[in-house]
């Protein structure tokens, strides 16, 4: 412990270190803040829009309830509070839904549509300063750890004068990961803090999963600092240190996240939503055509044993609404379902190339904590089509249920509206984002561990 106080104050007077880590927590929290005005903003958006639509559905006029299915209304996916640490896959999917008879809309509004130059530029949120600017931060504080002590002759004295290798190196390493660690772990933490006093946090378990986000960003800054002071070990100068520790920065975290997303196409291209739709279109086509529609009419008089609509002790336009949706859902669920479990499937394989680099690895754990990954927008789009049904059910049997005679029209008003609740998101616990994650989490640990093993016998062989 004396060693790692040493250490420490050596660190606190290198006036270098204190630059580097005023411009890190510098950038960490005008990304962040700038990240958490947008999504302020976006919260206050989606409140005001979500009560004008619920005030708009009540409001309805007194119709037909397959007309007032067909009426309408949008739902919006709440942000998790994280997302202004890391956004994930919420830029690029769509964050509103129109509910409607018959339809399984797809979710619009992506906010990398409006996305500006700065965001377009790799730096426009944290989990980007995290996941390259972090690393060079780490290989910058740790490439001199032992070859500019060599070039001084001071690495000689301490040798010389007893001091064994390894608790040297651990001391080094030690105080060197607490000084990442307040750089980078107190601004997330505050950022994170802000938002989940600030934004709205209801079902996303924020605070057990910002604990753990942070702590999963300081092991990803570790990774790299061992690189650093492997390469340390290595060089005979400082200057040599550091040319290698930027090369396996470029390779880590600039090229091999392109080979990971290059090589997963090729091995495992993304289906085509294009062709899953046509599929749907194919199979819902010929079931609400006229011929399809009187067989089956004719099949339900029937079964009731009657001739005549009439004497139905149910209303045959009802039912057959019931009966047609019933179909729609089953397509629905056979395709979208088999399309949206390729792409999870795909998404869990990418998991795997972690193996690759630390940062790929990061990447799929960060978003799941956060909240924010495929899997959580798969949730919403069919929590969205579970209430968008359960409205098409309670119209349809609202019209199945009360036969209407000799032609009077059926009309319903507010009551019926009202039987309608809000639409309510419940986000995935964190236990179904911890099991999502599993496989990129013990790589970035695998990453760790392997780089430690790989210093020992370096360390051992230290020589001035």
């Amino acid at each position: 412990m004396r060693r790692v106080r040493a250490e420490l104050a050596l660190l606190w007077r290198d006036a270098r270190v204190r630059w580097i880590g005023g411009m890190l927590v510098l950038l960490l929290m005008v990304t962040g803040l700038g990240a958490w005005q947008s999504a302020r903003d976006y919260g206050a958006e989606v409140a005001r829009v979500t009560a004008a639509e619920r005030a708009r559905w009540l409001g309805q006029d007194a119709k037909n309830p397959h007309s007032a299915d067909h009426y309408g209304l949008w739902v919006f996916r709440p942000s998790s509070p994280l997302a202004i640490l890391d956004p994930g896959t919420e830029p690029y999917t769509g964050r509103m839904v129109r509910i409607e008879a018959h339809l399984f809309n797809d979710a619009v509004y992506r906010a990398v549509q409006d996305a500006g130059p700065f965001d377009r530029a790799g730096l426009s949120d944290v989990s980007d300063v995290v996941g390259l600017v972090v690393p060079l931060v780490a290989l910058l504080l740790g490439f001199a750890a032992f070859a500019a002590d060599r070039e001084r002759g001071t690495l000689r004295l301490a040798l010389g004068n007893g001091a064994p290798p390894i608790p040297l190196f651990a001391a080094r390493f030690t105080a060197l990961t607490l000084v990442l660690a307040v750089l980078v772990c107190l601004p997330l933490l505050t950022l994170g803090g802000v938002a989940i006093a600030s934004l709205g946090t209801a079902g996303w378990q924020a605070w057990p999963r910002l604990l753990v986000w942070v702590a999963v960003q300081a092991l990803y800054g570790a990774v790299f600092l061992l690189i650093a002071m492997i390469a340390s070990l290595l060089a005979r100068t400082a200057r040599g240190a550091l040319t290698i520790s930027l090369a396996v920065w470029i390779a880590l975290c600039l090229v091999a996240p392109r080979l990971a997303t290059a090589g997963m196409e090729m091995v495992s291209p993304a289906p085509s939503y294009r062709e899953t739709r046509l599929r749907i279109d194919g199979d819902l086509r010929p079931h609400k055509s006229a011929e399809a529609s009187d067989a089956r009419a004719q099949a339900t008089l029937a079964r009731y044993g009657v001739s005549d609509p009439q004497e139905l002790p149910v209303d045959l336009r009802g039912l057959m609404m019931v009966e047609n949706d019933h179909h729609a859902f089953a397509v629905y669920d056979r395709e979208l379902g088999a399309f949206f479990a390729a792409l999870a499937a795909r998404d869990a394989a990418f998991g795997w190339a972690g193996l690759l680099s630390p940062r790929v690895a990061l990447q799929r754990v960060s978003e799941g904590l956060a909240g924010t990954d495929f899997a959580q927008h798969a949730h919403f789009v069919w929590s969205a089509e579970a209430y968008r049904r359960a409205i098409s059910e309670r119209m349809n049997a609202e019209i199945r249920d009360n036969p209407q005679r000799d032609g009077r029209a059926m009309l319903a008003g507010p009551e019926l509206w009202r039987a309608i609740p809000p639409f309510a998101f419940a986000p995935l616990p964190l236990s179904r984002s911890l099991a999502e994650i599993r496989v990129p989490a013990l790589l970035l640990g695998l990453w760790l561990a392997l780089l430690g093993a790989g210093s020992i016998p370096l360390i051992r062989r230290l020589a001035p």
